[in-house]
């Protein structure tokens, strides 16, 4: 990596000032590719700009003893792209040039460096050479000083403002089984927490479980009707529930008086009626206990477990005074309080009270976030929740920004496409120990198919669960969060090609090569042999891309950009394998460089998997 630094020298009014360019250049040597990021607009804008300029950039290859990578950049295409300049005069490329020139010429790790006029094309280009073991060896040590967070001291990342971020996503409903239509939610927010903590912000998982409204009058109602206590929920209470709850509908669609019960039951909840909230209770506990099992099958766990019933309405009066006060609210001629925003010709209208005085989803959802705010003080906070539910969360961010809260603009909705082909083998496409289930099961069949499984017993079936969660995530982001797509898992589960079994064999086979390459980590190594080997190189660019990757993800807040990463990072790593033997190398030198370089891979990967949520396995 050279970093390139222009800044404006002249206060002249006809010369450009240079001083937003600030590009940091990085240089593939094996694809003749270079990625610009700028710097000022990254840190006024909090936001990355990564372009591959595949027609810029020239690499002339290793020459030098110990490893050198010669480069050429097109300083017209440079302020084409970065500055949007059409027609670009010479003087203004003389001017760039002597200012990129003046940075390199005291950069230790450029060899040498000039400008080349191109009169062909009306350019010029700027040649450099960088010292390629140097930076090589820098980047590898790096890499094993800090294996878990080597990356946090990138110049790059430390431009990062260390700040509290709170997450709410999953948010189930209690009394039922855990639903795939959670699932995403689940995974993504779960990743997103991960690459908060790895870039060293102080986050707060927040799940936001819907324990109240009119379907637990149904469900007591139900649970009554049956003559069912307690001791009938001591084993599969959940199924029970949901069974419960299902027959209690039914009843409802033929008996008008089931609904109105319902009604009644949980207007007595709401006035806090000790009799009813004491099964409410007793429903929430064995629902919460039931959730963590599979949370603790996903790897997952939260801070903190909140609820709609925080925020009942008496909880929620303060926030509708300050409303009424302020004028935010109108009734309707059936008795309802309307709540209205959005541009003046497009307003829509929501109701936050209901005629019997009840409140609304939108009107806990104010109350929670304003609890929040006074408890975190956070500088971010998200929720991840589907497509559907953008006109909720467009009503309240506005309500919030009406009601004078300026943070309001620090909470984001992170939207997200469906899920589509999720069914298990028992036709049930509903609950997810289900979908986990047969995904176990088909990974334990392709174990018993394959000759290199290296797991038997009880560890054979913990690895099958865990290469089976991998599938499956991996699968959910490595599209587009804003897409819906189709899972398969006779597709997610293929060992090769782009998947998650893919990365976790990769992994496997590092731990594997360390163990029986019949070389000791030296973790001094120079890494000068390394420079001799294109694929070697390809394979440190590529750990050194890293940070990078990081910033684009915390930017877009999009998970494939890591995905694509890995995807990448994998290929590099099989055919460095493919080539570069640690055992057969034709010295001690070229062994420690080649298990020092692999060890590095281990750790990247390692760390990829682990921001998205998953854990590397050692074998499988």
């Amino acid at each position: 990596t050279a970093t390139a630094t222009a800044t404006a020298t002249s206060s002249s009014s006809s010369s450009i000032k240079y001083s937003n360019l600030l590009p940091l250049i990085k240089i593939n040597p094996k694809d003749s590719s270079i990625s610009i990021s700028h710097s000022e607009k990254d840190a006024n804008n909090n936001s990355s700009e990564s372009v591959r300029n595949n027609n810029n950039v020239s690499i002339t290859g290793c020459g030098h003893p110990h490893g050198w990578l010669g480069c050429s950049l097109s300083l017209k295409k440079l302020l084409q792209k970065f500055q949007e300049m059409q027609h670009v005069k010479r003087c203004e490329l003389d001017e760039l040039g002597s200012q990129l020139l003046q940075q390199l010429d005291i950069d230790e790790t450029v060899l040498s460096a000039h400008l080349e006029p191109n009169n062909k094309d009306r350019d010029i280009n700027l040649k450099f050479k960088v010292s390629g073991a140097e930076y090589f060896t820098s980047i590898l040590h790096s890499v094993l000083a800090n294996p878990s967070s080597y990356w946090r001291s990138s110049e790059l990342l430390s431009t990062l403002p260390k700040q509290t971020v709170v997450l709410e996503y999953s948010s189930p409903n209690i009394a039922k089984p855990f639903h795939v239509g959670h699932l995403r939610s689940t995974i993504l927010g779960h990743c997103l927490a991960r690459l908060h903590e790895a870039l060293g912000h102080n986050v707060t998982r927040i799940n936001y479980l819907g324990d109240w409204g009119t379907q637990f009058g149904m469900l007591k109602y139900g649970f009554d009707a049956k003559g069912l206590s307690k001791s009938d929920l001591e084993s599969d209470a959940i199924r029970k529930l949901y069974d419960v709850y299902v027959w209690a509908n039914k009843q409802a669609e033929t008996d008008e008086s089931v609904n109105t019960t319902a009604k009644e039951i949980f207007a007595a909840m709401e006035r806090g009626e000790q009799e009813h909230l004491d099964i409410w209770r007793f429903f929430r506990d064995i629902s919460v206990r039931d959730l963590e099992k599979m949370y603790g099958r996903l790897g997952i766990s939260f801070d903190e477990y909140h609820g709609e019933s925080m925020y009942t309405s008496n909880n929620c009066q303060e926030v509708l005074r300050e409303m009424r006060q302020q004028q935010l609210l109108e009734r309707a001629d059936d008795g309802r309080e309307m709540y209205s925003y959005g541009e003046d010709n497009k307003k829509r209208r929501v109701t936050v009270v209901k005629s019997d005085g009840s409140c609304l989803y939108l009107t806990r959802d104010i109350a929670a976030a304003v609890q929040r705010y006074h408890r975190y003080k956070f500088e971010r906070h998200y929720y991840i929740v589907d497509h559907s539910q953008t006109d909720h969360f467009s009503a309240l961010f506005s309500a919030l920004t009406d009601l004078g809260y300026d943070w309001a603009v620090n909470m984001k909705h992170i939207k997200f496409g469906r899920i589509k082909g999720l069914s298990s083998r028992r036709g049930n496409a509903a609950f997810l120990s289900d979908l986990l289930d047969d995904g176990q099961e088909k990974m334990i069949e392709n174990q018993t198919l394959s000759y290199s499984t290296r797991v038997s017993g009880a560890e054979a079936t913990a690895a099958a669960d865990t290469v089976a969660l991998s599938a499956l995530v991996v699968a959910d982001l490595k599209t587009s969060r804003h897409k819906d797509y189709n899972f398969s898992w006779d597709v997610a589960l293929q060992n090769k090609g782009n998947t998650g079994v893919a990365l976790q064999y990769t992994h496997c086979r590092l731990v594997q090569l360390e163990s029986s390459s019949g070389t000791r980590l030296n973790s001094t190594a120079d890494a000068a042999t390394l420079t001799q080997h294109p694929t070697a190189i390809n394979l440190i660019v590529h750990i050194a891309k890293f940070d990078e990757v990081l910033y684009q993800f915390q930017a877009s807040l999009e998970p494939c950009v890591l995905v694509a990463y890995l995807f990448h990072l994998n290929s590099s790593i099989k055919a460095a394998l493919n080539e570069l033997s640690v055992r057969e190398a034709g010295s001690t030198a070229e062994s420690e460089d080649r298990l020092l370089l692999f060890v590095a891979a281990r750790h990247t990967i390692a760390a990829g998997l682990h921001i998205l949520g998953l854990t590397p396995l050692q074998r499988m």
